[in-house]
Order: structure tokens, then C-alpha cells, then sequence
């Protein structure tokens, strides 16, 4: 029936991440690689007595922003006896920032707006800090005379900026051209904001501030000038600044920085090396299919078809079709989904068959033909497909970025080339067989 495979297509939203308790969720920690890894952060904040900046990696759509909200939940409605944590969680993409190009003192912006605002909707407490509000009336010329800003509140005014910085490139160029002169000024500004408000907070109960900044894996990566990227831009060149405040932040890191030349670098700037959220392992390094992860990907499909009211056997034509989507999705969440919902549209009924899925599968391998568009792309893949190792190319970074390059943790990182791509005939050349001269 049509409201079948209709429920189906609702119930695989590939951008929406799963709140913790949605019976959608399937735990795949021991699918992933060693053990809860937010089990791991929650430890490792609960038993801190200095603040921690902490770097959560992984691939764009693998799961990560389900599982921070579980480690949001985990600090903020904690087992009984256990201090609870005030936790501000903000996708930093969807109000504040660019990710075309976002800076150091966007951020700070977004930081300061999203703390007084969860604040003063949350516990009533409105932070009025005095040379922070002075200078951010000062800002004012930059918005034009019409924008009413006089009776608005701190996180309000705040909010105009990041609006203007987000949508104008040429309001974004003015104010941070008279931002980045008060960084530090800032910088000491917003800490202030946030020891007044640990005190506040510590008065209604809570033992601490947390803030994670979700998204921020999403900033685009391209060079800029001088050489660097976008991403080094960020969490290198003001990586000092981003380790400065006063609290537990939580930072999103795209994952070509984690296996970059600039790794090293990282861990020195924040003390401890990013935590990387892995693919589900639905194969193996030898590609035998690994019946662990096997079993979660199914896991997760079947939750979604209870949620759409399906009965299984009624979705797929067989058992082997729904191997297949499996395993062609990598372990990519995201991806998984997507399949389904491409499947559910190109067939209009259900079951879906192996053929709808090869086709779905299909259109991802094209979108991937078209974003890998050099002939040494394609090089570069097949020697890491054969070592299942990165091969320290000047590409290494972008195939990580773009998805080509999947990451596995089986004991030991490893790398795969994704499913789509590997069935694009420029990964699989013809072989040419010579002549024999009589």
C-alpha cells in the first residue's frame, strides 16, 4: 500500500538525529569499536576537577549528533546520587554560524547568546554583564538604524550579530573587522559571563556548566589564503582560544583534521587527542562480512519499519536485499537511510526489491563521480583499498570530508573505500591486455 512505504520514507529522516529514549535507536557501540564512547565522556567530565575542551569526531552523518545527545542527557538527568550538570546543547549551523566560513569570534558570539539565553528560559537567571554590554551596544552601527535593539535582551542583541554574520558577507567582514581587535577583551568577558553564571547555577543545584557545540564538522573545507584551511583556521590558529574558557566544552571536529599532518598539533593545543565516533564494522578488513555489524544494521532498519507500523517481510523481497542495502551503506548511518528513503521513492510500493536498491545505490555512486573529478582521485583510492591504510596523499583529507574514505576501529584504525564508490567503473578500469608480438 501506498501509506506503507509512505510511513517508511517518514520514518528514515536521515538529517534528524534521535533523542535519547526514541525506540528508533539501536546502541552500536560494540559495532563501532571498543567499548560506550559516551559512556567514556561522560567519566571523563563527571571526574574532572579542571575544565575540559574536548574534540568529538567522525564521519558527517555516521551519528554523531544522536550520541552527544545522549551524552547530553547523561550528565544533565544523571542516575540517582549523581551530581547533575546544567548542559547547553547547540547545533551551531542552524542560528550562528556559516560553515562556508566561520571564525573564532562568530563562535564566541554564538557561545555567549546560547549560554544567557538557555539561562534565562531555563532557570530564570539573566546575566547582565557590563563591558560585554557596552561593547555590544557599540556594535550597533553595523545593523542599520531601523533594527530595534534598545529594549532587547543581552542574548537577543547578540543574536542580530550572528543572523548578520551568517546571512551578509560584507556585514560579516565589518564586524569582525571591529571583533577581532577586543578578542581577548572578549574572550576574559565571556568567562567572566560564565563564572557568574557556574555560581548561579551552583545556587540552584547543579554541580557544573557543559556546553557541546554540535555541527561544526560541517565547516566546508577549502584553502585559504596563506595556505591554510578552513578547518585549521578554527581549531589550530585559534586553538588557544577555543581551550580558553572556563568551562566543559564539547567541540565537533571535522574528520580530516583527525588524520591530518596536523594531528599532532591538535593534541598539543587541547592536551588529549580528538574521540572519534567509527563506522558500524559491516565487513571485516579481509571483506568478509562482519556478522556483528551485520546484525546492528539490520537492527536499525527493523526499528524504523516498526515505527512505520511494517511488518518486515513485507518491506524487502528477501532477506538478501536487505543484506545488500546493508553492507552498500558502509556502516554510514546516514547513508543507510538515504538508501531507503532514494528505494522508497524510485519504487512507489512496497517490497522494495534488489534491483530498486542497486538503483539507489546507484545514484550515490553518480553524485560521487561528480564530486571526485581528478583522475589521481582514483589512484589514491585504490592503494588505500588495497593496504586499508591512508597513504599520506595531499588527498587523504577531502576523501575523509567527502565520505570516498570510510574509518573502522577493529582493535587497530582501518580504512575502506565506500561501497558506492567502488562500484563507479573509474575505480574499476578495464584491464588492457597487450598484444604478443609473433
Amino acid at each position: 500500500m501506498v501509506q506503507d512505504i509512505a510511513r517508511v520514507y517518514q520514518q528514515c529522516d536521515p538529517v534528524k538525529p534521535l533523542e535519547p529514549g526514541d525506540p528508533r535507536y539501536e546502541p552500536c557501540e560494540n559495532t563501532r569499536g571498543e567499548g560506550d564512547l559516551i559512556a567514556q565522556l561522560t567519566n571523563a567530565i563527571r571526574w574532572s576537577d579542571m575544565p575540559l575542551h574536548l574534540l568529538f569526531s567522525g564521519h558527517r552523518g555516521g551519528g554523531k549528533s544522536t550520541e552527544l545527545l545522549r551524552l547530553r542527557d547523561a550528565l544533565a538527568k544523571p542516575p540517582e546520587r549523581e551530581d547533575k550538570f546544567f548542559v547547553v546543547y547547540f547545533e551551531a549551523d542552524q542560528e550562528d554560524v556559516d560553515v562556508n566560513d566561520v571564525d573564532f569570534p562568530d563562535l564566541l558570539l554564538a557561545i555567549i547568546r546560547q549560554v544567557g539565553k538557555a539561562l534565562r528560559e531555563r532557570v530564570q537567571e539573566e546575566l547582565r554583564p557590563i563591558w560585554l554590554a557596552r561593547f555590544v551596544d557599540d556594535l550597533k552601527r553595523f545593523l542599520g538604524s531601523e533594527v530595534e535593539f534598545e529594549k532587547l535582551e543581552l542574548d537577543a542583541k547578540i543574536a542580530k550579530f550572528t543572523a548578520a554574520i551568517k546571512s551578509s558577507p560584507d556585514a560579516r567582514l565589518e564586524i569582525r573587522k571591529a571583533l577581532e581587535p577586543n578578542v581577548s577583551n572578549l574572550i576574559q568577558a565571556a568567562n567572566n559571563l560564565l563564572d557568574e553564571a557556574v555560581i548561579r547555577l551552583r545556587a540552584k543545584g547543579y554541580r557544573d556548566l557543559i556546553l557541546i557545540i554540535d555541527n561544526l564538522d560541517r565547516i566546508v573545507l577549502r584553502e585559504l589564503e596563506g595556505g591554510i584551511t578552513t578547518h585549521e583556521r578554527l581549531f589550530l590558529n585559534r586553538g588557544a582560544q577555543l581551550n580558553a574558557l572556563r568551562c566543559h566544552v564539547v567541540y565537533t571536529l571535522p574528520i580530516s583534521m583527525v588524520f591530518s599532518p596536523t594531528a599532532t598539533a591538535l593534541m598539543n593545543v587541547f592536551g588529549r587527542r580528538p574521540d572519534v565516533l567509527p563506522m558500524v564494522k559491516v565487513a571485516n578488513p579481509d571483506g568478509a562480512n562482519n556478522p556483528a555489524g551485520m546484525n546492528a544494521l539490520r537492527e536499525i532498519v527493523w526499528r524504523r519499519l516498526d515505527a512505520a507500523k511494517v511488518k518486515q517481510q513485507a518491506a524487502f523481497d528477501s532477506t538478501g536485499t536487505l543484506d545488500y542495502l546493508c553492507r552498500m551503506s558502509g556502516g554510514h548511518i546516514r547513508n543507510l537511510l538515504i538508501l531507503i528513503r532514494s528505494a522508497c521513492t524510485v519504487a512507489g510500493t512496497l517490497p522494495l526489491t534488489h534491483h530498486i536498491i542497486e538503483r539507489a545505490v546507484r545514484g550515490i555512486s553518480n553524485d560521487f563521480e561528480r564530486a571526485l573529478n581528478r583522475p589521481d582521485f582514483f589512484d589514491v583510492l585504490r592503494k588505500i583499498d588495497q593496504a586499508k591504510a591512508l597513504q599520506g596523499s595531499e588527498h587523504d583529507q577531502l576523501l575523509l570530508y567527502n565520505l570516498s574514505v570510510l574509518e573502522y576501529l577493529n582493535g587497530e584504525v582501518w580504512y575502506a573505500v565506500n561501497p558506492a564508490v567502488r562500484m563507479l567503473e573509474k575505480f574499476n578500469p578495464p584491464k588492457r591486455f597487450k598484444s604478443r608480438r609473433r
